[in-house]
């Protein structure tokens, strides 16, 4: 399972309502969200805390959008933005862009595409991660997948890696944690380099 409860999101929308549904969205999947009505109070909590991701409104009173993306990202550059914006407001998401917004959304959007949005940006950042457990599930299916195509036994397998079949079983089903020593064991008893049976996972 995708880990996000560490990313840590500002959502700024003049219009309370939008600002709440959005904000919802994110928490229910599990990101963390401040959500903001008053574009002055999000550069504030900006400056008192590192966010991973913005999305920002455009159309708002006082402090428009785009002076927004600019003015945070003079107070932290790493923060990625993704801009709110209706559809012909599109040159005004264009500018953002130039002042540092990574993209921008228009509205009105359903959950799948908000959430499609944020995902993307995360996973450019490299702030998704499998959880433990189901990184260990995803190398035992691996190994096994691998062992079979090569007909070969749990017994057989136990044999070239040097590990006994019980612990190769709990690697196979995921319920055991394998250090680098024995996966480098397992991989080279499959005739495969350890960073091709982990690719990708």
């Amino acid at each position: 399972m995708a880990v996000r409860h560490h990313i840590k999101v500002l959502v700024v929308d003049d219009d309370p309502q939008v600002g709440k549904t959005v904000g919802k969205i994110l928490q229910e999947n599990n990101y963390q969200v401040e959500t903001f009505t008053d574009p002055r109070a999000s550069l504030e909590a900006v400056r008192k805390a590192p966010f991973d991701i913005g999305l920002i409104d455009i159309k708002m009173p006082d402090i428009s959008g785009v002076e927004l993306v600019e003015r945070i990202k003079g107070e932290d550059d790493r923060v990625a933005l993704l801009v709110m914006t209706a559809y012909p407001d599109v040159q005004s998401a264009a500018e953002t862009m130039r002042l540092g917004a990574r993209d921008y959304i228009t509205k009105p959007f359903n959950e799948e595409q908000l959430l499609s949005a944020v995902e993307r940006i995360a996973q450019e950042l490299g702030l998704i991660y499998t959880s433990e457990q189901e990184l260990n599930r995803l190398i035992g299916q691996r190994i096994r997948r691998e062992r079979l195509k090569q007909g070969l036994t749990l017994r057989q397998l136990s044999e070239r890696a040097d590990l006994t079949t019980s612990q190769l079983s709990q690697v196979e089903l995921g319920k055991n944690a394998a250090s680098i020593w024995a996966l480098a064991r397992i991989s080279g008893s499959l005739g495969r380099q350890l960073c091709e049976l982990l690719e990708g996972l």
